[in-house]
Formats: C-alpha cells, sequence, structure tokens
C-alpha cells in the first residue's frame, strides 16, 4: 500500500488538527491501496454522522496549476474527490465552489457540500505552512518525468541513462524517482526493477511541472505576421523557407492537423532558441503583445510527433499540444480546453491505457 510521502502527511495532519478545532467535529485519516492521484481517505465524523472522501493532495498551486487542478478534478466526479491544499487562493477557491469540488486547506478554507455534513469558509490569508520542496514538479523533475512518458522502459534503466537521456545532473534523478516511488507512480518488483504504475497519472504530474515551472521559462516572444501573411501561411511558409526540419507547430494550429474540424487562428511554434530570431524573420513574424503566435523553445531532441503531416511538416508531440491549449486558454473560455480534451482523449489516454 502507498503511503503519503512528507509533504502529503504533513498537510494532512494539519488539516485534521484544524478540524478537531470546530466543536462536534473530528477528522482521521484513512490508508487505502487507492490508485492515483488519491493517497487515503479522509474521514470526519461526529454527533451528527459522518462522511468518508478520497483524497487529492495538492501544494504550491500557481494559477496555471489550479486550472489544471480544476480541470482534473472534474474528471474525477464520480469518485468526489476531497482536495486538500497548503492553502487555495482565493481566485481557485471561486472555481472549486463553481463547479462544486470540496476542498479544505491548512489555514481553514474550504467547501465541503456533502449532507449532512456541510462547511464553508474562504477569505483567510495566513501564510501556509513551509512545505519540504516538491522535486517532481520542478524543472529538473518535470524534465525527467517528460523522459519517462516519452520512452515506457526508460524508468527501469540506470540513473545515469536516465540523466543523459533528459540533460539533468546525475545526482538530480535519484530523488526525482524516490518521489515518484512514493507517489504510487512508478512501482518497484521483488528485484528492484522500476516500471511505470500510472502513465496517465504521471502525465498529469507532470502536465502541473510543466505548465507551472517550465513552460514559462521557455517563452521567447507572441509574434504576429507581416501583411499579407497569417496563420494559414504558416504551413506554406515553413516549407518555403526549407524549415520543416527546425519547426515543430503546436497549439491551436497543431490541433487542426490532429483533430477534424478546427479552424486555427493562433499557432505555438517550437524553435531551437539559438536561431529563433533568424527563423521569425523567415517566417514573416513581428513581435506583437497580443499577436497570434507564441514562439516558445524546444526543451528536448524529443518533442516531435513521430508522425509527420502529409506535407512533411513536424508537429510538437500531442503531451505539448495539450498544455500549449491550457496554457493559453485565456481570450476564449473553454475553446482550447475542450482541444484539450480532444487530444488526450484521441491521442494520450489510449496510448497510456495500453502501457
Amino acid at each position: 500500500m502507498a503511503q503519503p510521502t512528507a509533504r502529503e502527511t504533513t498537510i494532512i495532519q494539519a488539516i485534521v488538527t484544524l478540524m478537531a478545532k470546530h466543536p462536534g467535529l473530528e477528522g482521521e485519516f484513512v490508508p487505502a491501496d487507492l490508485a492515483p492521484p488519491f493517497c487515503g481517505y479522509l474521514h470526519l465524523f461526529g454527533d451528527w454522522g459522518s462522511i468518508k472522501r478520497p483524497l487529492y493532495i495538492a501544494w504550491r498551486i500557481t494559477p496555471q496549476q489550479g486550472k489544471l487542478l480544476v480541470f482534473h478534478l472534474q474528471s474525477l466526479r464520480e469518485q468526489q474527490p476531497l482536495l486538500l491544499a497548503d492553502y487555495v487562493p482565493e481566485s481557485l477557491a471561486h472555481q472549486l465552489h463553481q463547479h462544486q469540488i470540496n476542498y479544505l486547506d491548512t489555514i481553514g478554507n474550504g467547501y465541503i457540500h456533502a449532507a449532512p455534513f456541510f462547511y464553508e469558509i474562504s477569505g483567510r490569508r495566513k501564510k501556509s505552512p513551509k512545505m519540504l520542496p516538491n522535486r517532481s514538479q520542478q524543472l529538473t523533475g518535470t524534465k525527467i518525468i517528460y523522459q519517462l512518458l516519452q520512452e515506457k522502459q526508460l524508468c527501469a534503466q540506470p540513473y545515469r541513462t536516465i540523466a543523459q537521456r533528459a540533460n539533468v545532473a546525475l545526482g538530480a534523478v535519484g530523488p526525482v524517482i524516490k518521489e515518484l516511488l512514493e507517489k504510487n507512480l512508478l512501482g518497484e518488483d521483488v528485484n528492484g526493477h522500476r516500471h511505470l504504475l500510472n502513465p496517465t497519472a504521471l502525465r498529469q504530474q507532470w502536465e502541473g511541472g510543466y505548465l507551472a515551472r517550465m513552460r514559462p521559462k521557455l517563452a521567447i516572444e507572441r509574434c504576429r505576421f507581416s501583411a499579407p501573411w497569417n496563420t494559414d501561411s504558416l504551413p506554406h511558409l515553413i516549407r518555403e523557407q526549407k524549415l520543416s526540419d527546425q519547426v515543430l507547430i503546436g497549439g491551436e494550429l497543431a490541433a487542426a492537423f490532429y483533430c477534424e474540424n478546427v479552424q486555427a487562428q493562433t499557432a505555438t511554434l517550437h524553435l531551437d532558441g539559438k536561431l529563433a530570431l533568424k527563423q521569425m524573420l523567415q517566417l514573416r513574424l513581428t513581435p506583437s503583445a497580443d499577436g497570434p503566435v507564441t514562439i516558445v523553445a524546444q526543451f528536448a531532441a524529443n518533442n516531435a510527433f513521430v508522425q509527420r503531416t502529409p506535407e512533411g511538416l513536424q508537429l510538437a508531440e500531442p503531451r505539448l499540444v495539450r498544455c500549449e491549449l491550457l496554457y493559453d486558454d485565456s481570450t476564449e473560455v473553454g475553446k482550447f480546453s475542450q482541444l484539450a480534451q480532444r487530444i488526450e482523449h484521441d491521442y494520450l489516454l489510449s496510448d497510456e491505457n495500453s502501457a
């Protein structure tokens, strides 16, 4: 049975202690062998009765992670998850309340509507307790997890091989792998051979780290086209400038290749950071804060999808396209999120379920 990690235990204990301060209310953590992302139950009880809910634990939630968190918790609605966090910002609390997702944080904010128990407190702003580092959500951990997802058998390889694939320091691999084992995202047999235990949950862990830690560091420029060019012109321009082997198409334009009936108005281009300025000029792109094209740096040699388009263009692989859609879903609420769901359903879940 997987045990909560040290930081998860800290959050659980803080919230159980907090619940006990309310008259007629007690709480306890109930260990259980649940599939990730759950790590056991929180049992709340008193003279009024009792409820028990599976725990989804998060900490240091950034705005981008918050959006993804709501997305994931909505998909788990049938299991009636209870989110526990070190601190839930008011903006995220509003979203959780709007979607009727139950949550508690370590300073007393919370929303639980589970008859006969009702708890609703918001607006508390005290600093949350200092948490241990979440290595798998940091930049190095995100790079490592990406390679584990790309190459299913890599987790069984020596740390040195994993470090080389992810282009990280050798000493960074061990703590990340240990954390993933503790979270029940990787498994280990009696001979110590590691394997992916839950590829979907591991990918969701990677998405949180990518959106919060890695993606902001990859941003190069936002651009508009010089007249008369537009988003529809990009495939032609890439071929004309002989950049098919260097430019990866992502974002909404890539989704138009992956999914039917999508008319792309925006695009993300993944470029070699050292060549980005030259390639922007070749593609008739000019810096503009509200332009339809986002330029980001490629962070690994295997960011491309295995199959090219019929025109020979390279697409960013589906995980990156999905995350770019979630990252950029700010103008038309839900538009890109729906595309992200289609990418997940059509390209990711089937592969993960067969792993």
